[in-house]
């Protein structure tokens, strides 16, 4: 039976946690860390959540989103330009500076979950195909998930 864990159960269930990490090479997260994982929840491995605005004579023309976890992995999302400023370029603009931030900031991969008409974007900023999700948000509407090894 599938139960919710119960707070009795934490310090147990941390350091199964943790021994998993370890076989996997992820020493760094040992007990403790793991021990405050869940009490926290998934928020405890996100090192940082942005979102920037691309602007062009003062005024948005597009936003786009980072979210870093503590591998050092990110997920762009939400790269929305308003609809006079598609198929100008700037969701190259935004993805290409995007992609210098996170190389500055030592993340190692960056994927997004990236909608049939923007692959061609992602494809220009040298992302691989990694796989296909159908109907993750709603249905026949199939996601490419897009990758880059940076580091």
């Amino acid at each position: 039976m599938l139960e919710k864990l119960s707070t009795g159960d934490r310090q147990d269930a941390a350091n199964m946690l943790a021994a998993y990490w370890k076989q996997r090479g992820m020493e760094q997260y040992g007990d403790e860390w793991a021990e405050a994982y869940l009490c926290e929840g998934h928020s405890k491995e996100m090192q940082s959540d942005e979102f920037f605005a691309y602007i062009q004579r003062g005024k948005i023309v597009g936003l786009i989103s980072l979210i870093v976890d503590v591998s050092d992995v990110a997920e762009i999302r939400d790269m929305v330009i308003r609809p006079e400023y598609r198929h100008k370029g700037y969701g190259k603009k935004m993805l290409v500076e995007l992609v210098k931030l996170a190389k500055k900031r030592k993340i190692r991969k960056v994927y997004a979950l990236a909608l049939e008409d923007s692959l061609k974007i992602y494809k220009g900023a040298k992302f691989k195909k990694e796989g296909l999700l159908k109907s993750h948000f709603s249905p026949g509407e199939d996601l490419t998930i897009m990758s880059r090894q940076l580091g």
